[in-house]
């Protein structure tokens, strides 16, 4: 018996105020390199990083959303992930594991969500009980999605996926 709920797209992505933060902190180091040009190095490093900061501001502007939950034509769930290199669909019947995650960083606890995809040409079922080389990893931060992970692995759960919550 199927006990999912009825399936609308869920979407999440880096909120679009702190990617034109990133915008804005980038022109102003490009400005300020501009304006410190008789120090080269200063010039130099300023330059960069202004151009990182662009860079990673458009990178979070374009590539939206990170991650959504959507349907296969015949109904099954399945999640849908977009990259530099396009947009990848997996269904549920692609998704090895997935995991919510907690790492301490610096002194402050971080999550991650972690998706185990099965490569196209993968089999479904592995041959043996033990952990599987043909997956790709696949990792969320808060900032890839907006949104508390907690949140999300809920919203998966929703969907009809199994998420384990590794969390401590």
């Amino acid at each position: 018996m199927d006990n999912s709920a009825p399936l609308s797209t869920t979407e999440w992505a880096t909120p679009r105020p702190a990617a034109g933060a990133l915008g804005i902190g980038g022109l102003i180091l490009l400005l300020a390199a501009v304006w410190a040009a008789g120090d080269p190095a200063g010039l130099v490093l300023m330059g960069a990083a202004g151009l990182l900061l662009l860079g990673f501001s458009g990178y979070a502007l374009l590539i939206r959303p990170r991650l959504a939950v959507t349907s296969t034509p015949d109904g099954q769930p399945a999640i849908r992930v977009r990259t530099i290199g396009g947009a990848h669909t997996y269904p549920r019947d692609r998704i090895d594991r997935i995991r919510l995650l907690d790492f301490r960083r610096i002194g402050r606890r971080t999550g991650q969500l972690e998706f185990d995809v099965l490569h196209h040409d993968a089999p479904a079922t592995a041959p043996v009980d033990a952990l599987r080389d043909d997956t790709r990893l696949v990792v969320f931060s808060r900032w890839d999605l907006g949104a508390d992970l907690g949140a999300v692995a809920d919203d998966l759960r929703l969907a009809g996926f199994v998420v384990d919550d590794e969390r401590r």
